[in-house]
């Protein structure tokens, strides 16, 4: 029997079952868990990285700062003509806006440190990402990690953090450089970056280290000198020209070729940069005027006392002044030639630098030579050099010179006996007799220093003097000083002698009394007496002077006692106008605050500086109006609002006058004396360098110049002051601690001579103008002696109408009372137990 149909329909056949295997199942496992892995994964990293910028991201500073930042800026002096006279600052950093940063510039640091610059977000993710595989690769081996910043990071990492390089830091810096790039502009950042980042040798910025290293300001800078900063930021003392230049010039080389890979310049530009030599500093001229220290100090002291230390040294103030770099540098050549003659004259040799004991010294002699450095105050001209033989009547010396046609290797010369006459060897700390043999002076070995004399001249024997000195210069009309130099070198001493020595002026200090007579009515005829001078003082002493020659002319007029510089003339004039008034001039005319009324004070015994004799003159030079000697003409901030300005003088009608007027320019200072007056003794201080003292000061010169000598008790001190309409000069010479210069070593014989040298340059522009005669004032002549002289004479005086001053055998007390009679007055001679030789004799 058939069994029954399916009522489903034919069945299909029955497979055998297998038995469960897990494996069979693990592909497809696999394959659905790897996108919930690589899902879970993901996750996980925003987790991650969300949780590491939450936690990175706390505490960050802001990033506002940077829009408003304001870094420590140097401030900077420069001279009338805007050359740099000095950095006054901390760190050398010189800001500069993007408009005034060359294009080239900018391009070597973007080609060189990040060349993604303009188009990266603040960060660039695939240096980060080869960073971190090679930090990766080297984890545990010592090295520090790969920075890979961009501009907009070392801007982050070197104003808002703390420059350290670790992973952690990384992440903070890369925050921060997106949200610098959110709230500033490119040119803002690249800004910050080129004046902030550190390029060596102290120079914080692209401008303060085009200075540092080639003396030129950024404009200047060519393609190789833009690249040789650009190579910097990577490691600026690896690659410090000065100290690496082989390193300097590889790493130059390579940002070269990077800006010639991103068509900055052309193939021919970076063939002819390449080939450049790296020559630091090789802008020529220094942008620094030469030997301005003293002024440059004096300007210091100037800003902090009137705007405070960190002002001054973080500030970023530009400060111009008055110095003009041209007479700068004749004042500091006057001052040591003078100086050189003196010391050639009376301090004999003392010129040894060094010696060295070496038996093959013919051999050796450069590298001996090169062991010892400069010394300090070496003039520009002179080089060292050392002894290889000294017989006879000649030395043979080796030198070297950068700047010779040997290229530094060194050359031969020789000093001949007749050249160093001058050295006379010290015998017991005194000048013994002139050198019979070149080696009375110079042994082998010894190194001294040296000057080129040319031709048949040969070598010439320098060394530094050890007398001092002292110039100023200033334009008397408005106060603003020129030149200042305030001794041998300021790499020497920085003592500043114009300034801080304060010295007895001597007999440059009687245009003063002289003004008080004519003042009280005394005309330059007016006759005094010129004889012995005796005066019991407070102490009980008697002061008893004399005259330079040691003589006594008896009476003779004013005029020709300040031009002959009559001591006993002018005690005898100081009797008569009283030293309270004498005192009152003196002051008043900023010589010094007191004056003790005593009477050498009349003939220059009392304590004051260059400063204030030259400003005192500068009165006399403008008829009697207060001179305030300056320094600053201006100071203007890193904003360029200008917060001090020198105020010299107003206008009157300048601002609602008349345009059609001509300005009424009113100079700035109170009267100090008589206008007519003042000018009588200008007139006479003309008779001094025509006929008098001065004579040596004015040799050569056409201009008019008045002027007085002085010239202190046992010659310690001398003096010259003079002036025309529109320069005036003072100088000083002396030691430092007070001693004689020797017999006869006057202002007139040691100064004037310096005087003459500067003035010639300081009035080469300027016109030939006389003083001018004001109202109530007529010249006439006089005569005196065999000669006819041109005096100033007011209204209602005459030639001839003069009185007798001194000489009545009676005088004041020490203060210039009148009053009781004095032991020691003519006719009554003081006894020489008597005589207090500790105030003899000022000159």
């Amino acid at each position: 029997m058939k069994p029954p149909a399916d009522p489903g329909g034919p069945r299909r056949p029955q497979r055998p079952r297998r038995p469960f295997r897990f494996w069979r199942f693990l592909p497809n496992f696999l394959v659905g868990s790897a996108y919930r892995v690589g899902f879970v994964m993901i996750l996980a990293v925003l987790v991650a990285g969300g949780i590491g910028f939450v936690v990175f991201s706390s505490g960050l500073p802001s990033v506002d700062s940077l829009k408003t930042y304001k870094p420590p800026l140097e401030s900077r002096v420069y001279a009338e003509n805007d050359q740099l006279v000095s950095s006054l600052g901390d760190q050398r950093r010189i800001y500069v806006p993007y408009d005034q940063i060359p294009p080239l510039v900018a391009q070597a640091f973007v080609s060189a440190e990040d060349r993604l610059f303009w188009v990266h977000p603040g960060i660039n993710p695939l240096a980060i990402l080869r960073a971190a595989v090679v930090d990766i690769a080297r984890f545990h081996s010592g090295h520090r990690p790969l920075g890979a910043s961009t501009i907009t990071e070392q801007v982050v990492k070197n104003m808002l953090l703390d420059n350290r390089i670790t992973f952690a830091a990384k992440i903070k810096e890369a925050i921060l450089a997106l949200r610098v790039e959110q709230v500033m502009t490119k040119p803002q950042i690249l800004t910050l970056y080129m004046n902030e980042v550190y390029l060596g040798d102290n120079a914080y910025g692209v401008a303060a280290a085009a200075q540092a290293y080639f003396a030129l300001p950024l404009s200047k800078l060519d393609i190789a000198q833009a690249a040789t900063l650009a190579s910097l930021p990577k490691a600026p003392t690896s690659y410090n020209p000065f100290l690496y230049p082989q390193a300097a010039l590889a790493r130059r080389n390579f940002v070269i070729q990077r800006m010639r890979a991103d068509g900055a310049i052309s193939a021919a530009d970076a063939l002819q940069a390449t080939a450049e030599p790296l020559l630091p500093r090789a802008g020529g001229t220094p942008l620094t005027v030469p030997d301005a220290g003293y002024f440059a100090d004096a300007v210091r002291s100037a800003l902090i006392a009137r705007f405070g230390a960190d002002e001054v040294a973080q500030g970023g103030l530009i400060v111009h002044t008055s110095l003009d770099p041209v007479l700068q540098a004749a004042a500091q050549t006057a001052v040591r030639d003078g100086l050189q003659r003196y010391d050639r004259t009376y301090d004999g040799w003392h010129g040894l630098v060094g010696h060295v004991d070496d038996s093959a010294l013919a051999k050796n002699w450069r590298n001996d030579l090169g062991k010892q450095g400069n010394p300090p105050g070496m003039r520009q001209d002179w080089h060292l050099a050392i002894v290889l033989s000294a017989a006879g009547a000649t030395a043979r010396l080796g030198y070297t010179d950068s700047s010779d046609a040997s290229g530094g290797a060194g050359q031969v010369g020789s000093i001949a006996l007749s050249g160093i006459g001058w050295a006379r060897p010290l015998v017991n700390g005194a000048p013994g007799p002139a050198p019979g043999t070149v080696a009375d002076v110079l042994h082998p070995g010894d190194i001294v220093m040296v000057a080129e004399g040319g031709g048949k001249h040969g070598l010439l024997l320098e060394q530094i003097p050890t007398i001092q000195g002292a110039l100023i210069a200033m334009d008397p009309r408005t106060g603003r000083v020129l030149a200042m130099v305030g001794g041998w070198s300021h790499d020497v001493s920085p003592y500043n002698r114009a300034m801080q020595a304060e010295r007895q002026p001597g007999s440059s200090i009687k245009p003063f009394v002289y003004l008080t007579a004519l003042e009280q009515g005394l005309q330059p005829d007016t006759t005094v007496l010129d004889a012995p001078f005796l005066q019991q003082m407070a102490d009980g002493t008697t002061y008893r002077p004399g005259n330079y020659e040691e003589d006594f002319q008896g009476p003779v007029p004013m005029f020709h006692a300040l031009e002959q510089s009559l001591n006993l003339a002018t005690l005898h004039l100081a009797r008569t106008i009283r030293l309270d008034n004498i005192g009152k001039t003196v002051e008043g005319f900023g010589i010094v605050d007191h004056m003790p009324l005593y009477y050498p004070s009349a003939i220059g015994a009392i304590d004051t500086t260059v400063w204030r004799m030259t400003a005192g003159y500068a009165g006399l030079a403008e008829y009697g109006r207060q001179v305030t000697p300056s320094l600053i003409d201006s100071v203007t901030n890193p904003d360029g609002q200008v917060i001090f300005q020198a105020p010299n003088e107003t206008c009157d009608n300048c601002v609602s006058g008349d345009p059609n007027q001509p300005p009424q320019i009113t100079p700035l200072g109170a009267t100090l004396a008589d206008t007519a007056s003042v000018f009588q003794i200008v007139t006479m201080m003309k008779g001094v360098v025509l006929r008098g003292t001065g004579m040596p000061a004015v040799v050569g010169i056409s201009q008019p110049v008045a002027g007085k000598t002085g010239t202190t008790n046992n010659f310690n001190d001398a003096w010259f002051i003079g002036f025309t309409p529109g320069r005036l000069a003072g100088c000083w010479i002396g030691f430092d601690k007070p001693q004689s210069l020797g017999k006869d070593q006057t202002g007139g014989n040691v100064c004037g001579p310096i005087w003459n040298e500067f003035m010639k340059v300081a009035l080469a522009d300027q016109p030939n103008l006389d003083f001018a005669v004001p109202d109530g004032v007529v010249l006439q002549q006089t005569s005196y002696g065999g000669q006819t002289v041109t005096e100033a004479y007011k209204t209602g005086q005459a030639p001839g109408g003069s009185v007798l001053a001194g000489g009545s055998g009676t005088s004041g007390d020490d203060a210039g009372q009148p009053g009781t009679p004095q032991a020691g007055t003519p006719g009554q001679p003081a006894t020489p137990s008597s005589i207090d030789k500790t105030l003899g004799g000022l000159y």
